[in-house]
């Protein structure tokens, strides 16, 4: 009888202690749920050092956190025992994913862990990049990432209503310049010979109050001052704060917001977009895409400056025009048809197909040359090696389109002249397709 009370005494005892870890172990677990809550909408890509905590609190008692990483190339600082700050590498040369590990322990030891996913993009060498300190006198685009659509805004230099408007097409962006002041800078473009500020400024209300706003005006008004660390401008209104231009949500205009709502840089590209100075180094493309748009250009390494030629879509005389400037250059598509492609740009919606055609000399004897027309004629290949289109003239042979010496028009020549790949960029430079991220058709 006694050895049965005693067993029994036994098993109560371990049912209890059973319990008492099954309570413990919930807690932990509804630690590791709350901690997932929290995390698992952050964004996958992670431009920017970003902050999370260290502790959570459950029912009244305090989990720790202790926070790891996969891999070197991103590191933990530790702030105290309320958060840590994961620095990733802004200017990583190369993609780096990395799994971010959180362990929740309790007093007993025991552990819960959740994990995250991350990646860290690559600089970006092409595209739209912004600059971390813009000069004086310089040429850029003001323009914001709209991270949550996917799209660049570029300031236009118009007003829609009240605010300042925009353009998800880089060759409808002003460039904008810095212009140094007591104080700060002043942000302008031109228009023709007159200079045109982009002001944050004040209105006064009905009611007698002054509100912050956003005007294109001719003289300026509230110097700017630079914040490097969310690379934007910050005007300094006196009691109503200080603002900056940008957008939120899915607006595709740019307005003035209070800096507290950037306080916090993890809101930066994922729920908040300061528009910054960025310039735009296009991107030569490998594989071009039927009905993507492109800019047509070259580039000409014989000046002596190199510089981008984009063909704008009109005719010089018997050849076609270029212009160093990016805001000239007409949007180009690539149509498939049968045997190869055609190349057209696009104005007004109205196609205008680049032809590498032939006409008839006084002899009689056809001659290659280049035409800007209504309707295609002969189809190109694409050479993936030169990156550039070949069109076959029969008899008349394989041409393609560029430019040589300094000339500063687009015209046919023989892809003999091409053959040798050494000679590209050093005195024949043939014209190929460049993505700046124009929206399509």
């Amino acid at each position: 009888m006694k050895k049965l009370i005693a067993l029994i005494t036994l098993l109560a005892l371990c049912c209890t202690a059973c319990v008492a870890l099954a309570e413990t172990d919930a807690d932990l677990v509804a630690a590791r749920s709350y901690l997932r809550a929290m995390y698992k909408d952050s964004p996958e890509t992670t431009v920017v050092d970003y902050q999370l905590v260290a502790v959570v609190n459950i029912g009244g008692v305090e989990y720790p956190i202790h926070w790891s990483v996969d891999t070197d190339a991103v590191k933990i600082i530790v702030n105290d025992n309320k958060t840590v700050t994961i620095d990733v590498n802004e200017k990583s040369p190369v993609e780096v994913v990395y799994v971010l590990t959180g362990t929740i322990s309790n007093a007993a030891g025991e552990t819960q862990t959740v994990s995250f996913t991350h990646n860290v993009p690559a600089v970006a060498t092409t595209g739209v990049l912004y600059v971390e300190n813009p000069e004086v006198g310089v040429p850029y685009k003001f323009a914001l990432n709209q991270n949550n659509l996917g799209s660049t805004l570029y300031l236009t230099g118009e007003m829609s209503g009240n605010y300042l408007a925009t353009s998800a097409s880089i060759l409808e962006a002003v460039d904008v310049y810095l212009e140094e002041t007591e104080g700060g800078y002043y942000i302008y473009f031109m228009v023709g010979e007159s200079k045109k500020y982009v002001n944050i400024t004040t209105y006064t209300k009905d009611d007698g109050s002054l509100k912050n706003t956003q005007k294109i005006e001719d003289a300026p008004s509230v110097p700017y001052t630079w914040d490097a660390e969310r690379g934007t401008m910050v005007a300094d209104l006196g009691d109503l704060g200080q603002y900056y231009l940008g957008t939120y949500n899915t607006y595709n205009t740019i307005s003035t917001s209070n800096v507290s709502y950037i306080s916090d840089v993890t809101k930066i590209g994922a729920s908040q977009f300061p528009a910054g100075f960025a310039v735009m180094v296009p991107e030569k493309v490998e594989a071009p895409e039927v009905g993507k748009a492109y800019v047509f250009a070259l580039q000409q390494n014989g000046l002596a400056e190199p510089a981008m030629l984009y063909l704008t879509g009109e005719m010089s005389g018997n050849y076609l025009a270029t212009s160093a400037y990016l805001s000239d250059a007409a949007p180009v598509y690539v149509e498939a048809t049968e045997g190869g492609y055609y190349l057209y740009c696009l104005k007004d919606g109205v196609k205008a197909y680049i032809n590498i055609t032939t006409y008839t000399k006084d002899d009689g004897s056809l001659k290659n040359t280049q035409k800007i027309e209504a309707a295609p004629s002969v189809p190109y290949t694409w050479d993936a090696e030169r990156c550039t289109f070949v069109a076959d003239l029969g008899e008349v042979g394989q041409f393609y389109i560029g430019t040589y010496n300094t000339y500063t028009t687009m015209s046919t020549s023989n892809v003999s002249y091409i053959s040798d790949i050494t000679k590209i960029g050093v005195s024949q430079f043939p014209a190929g397709l460049y993505d700046v991220q124009l929206p399509n058709e």
